[in-house]
């Protein structure tokens, strides 16, 4: 059966043909179960994702609800991710430069100590983006465990369905992240990069402490749509027999070819401030549109639409697919058996990220 919606194709095991007919047959509908808008094609996704009045998150809700007030609302409220406010415009152009010219680390002692039961595979999808992440920004390696666990307990509390409990472990986690940031700035081993970032910081007015929860912010942005991806790439490697770690350019190219037909974010949303004309239709002011990128990619396969586009683009791509490419060699070389793995798995139940879960007995939050 085809997914019934594409909120519920996320989690399907086979979504792609339904996304396929849904950008050739309906490019912009209004779904009334879902309540809300649904833009699949290129054309109208580009020109949402262009207008001023589609914004990354409700004009009346800048920040859930659950989160305030506390240091994980403070958090959450400075990521450029979610802002579209100029100054973290200016910001985000100075964390891609920091990015670019960032040297690229040795990655082969960075990754954390995988499992390779079920459950350990699980955990190690969620881990070692943020190890990774937090090698290459060049942070101490005694503090990627204490960074990707306290990013795993900010991410556990997003959902409104969240309890007090996951709140709060959210408050203390973003508490120290900020901190954690906050002293790496000015710490003596910040690298040449970092300290030109401070620089040019200072030059466009922008703040230390915005600047510290942006860096935090490069780490949880890595870590659901990494992890999908080393998910993605594990089960591809699985169907293809895949026993033992591929050489680099190997294991490049089979996360090059996940990204193409098994991505890992499918959709995301926005959130009008004002009325806007999509494809020729009128939309009001206050709904929602949730952007089917994985349907756009594949109407137009060579963008990568999964990366998102225009002023939300992610910075990251390039660092995405290495990240990707090394973590699963060494989930390889540690012994994961990828044919067993990929022969058993379903997804979590997450709104747009498509990440496998192996232990199947477990709904793990991650």
């Amino acid at each position: 059966m085809p997914p019934t919606d594409p909120i519920a194709a996320v989690t399907h095991a086979d979504p792609y043909p339904y996304y396929a007919a849904l950008a050739r047959e309906r490019p912009l509908y209004h779904d009334d179960t879902l309540n809300l808008w649904v833009a699949s094609s290129p054309q109208a996704i580009t020109q949402v994702l262009a207008h001023p009045a589609a914004r990354v998150r409700p004009p009346a809700e800048p920040v859930p609800r659950g989160l305030c007030p506390g240091p994980a609302g403070a958090l959450f409220g400075r990521y450029v991710r979610m802002n579209d406010s100029a100054e973290h415009a200016r910001l985000k152009t100075l964390l891609r430069a920091y990015i670019d010219s960032q040297p690229a680390p040795d990655l082969d002692g960075a990754w954390p100590l995988p499992r390779i039961d079920a459950a350990g595979v699980d955990r190690y999808l969620t881990l070692a983006p943020v190890y990774a992440q937090a090698a290459f920004m060049g942070l101490p390696p005694d503090v990627h465990g204490a960074c990707a666990t306290d990013i795993a307990d900010f991410i556990a509390a997003l959902p409104a369905t969240a309890d007090a409990a996951r709140i709060e472990r959210a408050h203390r986690a973003a508490e120290r992240l900020q901190a954690r940031m906050l002293a790496y700035l000015h710490a003596p081993q910040a690298g040449e990069t970092l300290r030109r970032l401070q620089q040019d910081c200072a030059q466009a007015g922008i703040g230390m402490d915005l600047l510290a929860a942006n860096l935090a912010g490069l780490l949880f942005q890595s870590c659901e749509a990494g992890a999908a991806l080393l998910g993605n790439a594990l089960v591809l490697a699985g169907r293809r027999g895949l026993r033992q770690a591929p050489p680099p350019d190997a294991a490049r190219e089979l996360v090059a070819e996940t990204l193409r037909i098994d991505p890992p974010i499918h959709n995301t949303r926005r959130f009008l401030a004002d009325e806007i004309t999509v494809d020729g239709q009128r939309i009001p002011a206050g709904q929602t549109v949730l952007l089917v990128l994985a349907a756009a990619a594949l109407a137009q396969p060579d963008t990568p639409w999964t990366f998102g586009a225009l002023g939300h683009a992610c910075p990251g791509q390039d660092l995405a697919r290495r990240h990707a490419a090394g973590a699963l060699a060494h989930l390889l070389r540690a012994g994961a058996d990828a044919p067993a793995l990929a022969a058993s798995h379903r997804y979590r139940p997450l709104p747009n990220a498509r990440l496998p879960l192996f232990d199947c007995a477990k709904d793990a939050h991650p």
